[in-house]
């Protein structure tokens, strides 16, 4: 039994980690969490920047072949917005849900 002079020695179990060890490992946890949503994030961005130059190439191809510019550069540009957010948003509720 220790006399009050002397600090008590703390026992760890073997299955138990220190406090520094506690600290690492919720820490790296942490780390483990963020990555997956940072690729999420970043896939939902390519995705976005993607629909709308797709959008925008494809209508000003058509455009320099039938001559009706700038009439389907614009319409492709709109129709890649629209499929860039229906996207975005099917993709946000599924990370969401999970």
């Amino acid at each position: 039994m220790p006399t009050a002079d002397e600090p008590k020695a703390r026992e760890a179990s073997p299955g138990r980690p220190s406090d520094g060890d506690a600290t690492r490992h919720s820490r790296k946890r942490e780390v483990q969490g963020v990555a997956p949503v940072l690729a999420r994030l970043t896939m939902v961005g390519w995705f976005v920047a993607a629909s709308i130059a797709v959008g925008a190439i494809a209508g000003w191809w058509l455009d320099t072949r039938f001559g009706t510019a700038p009439l389907l550069l614009i319409s492709g540009v709109l129709i890649g917005v629209a499929v860039a957010l229906v996207g975005m948003v099917r993709m946000l509720q599924r990370f969401g849900s999970e």
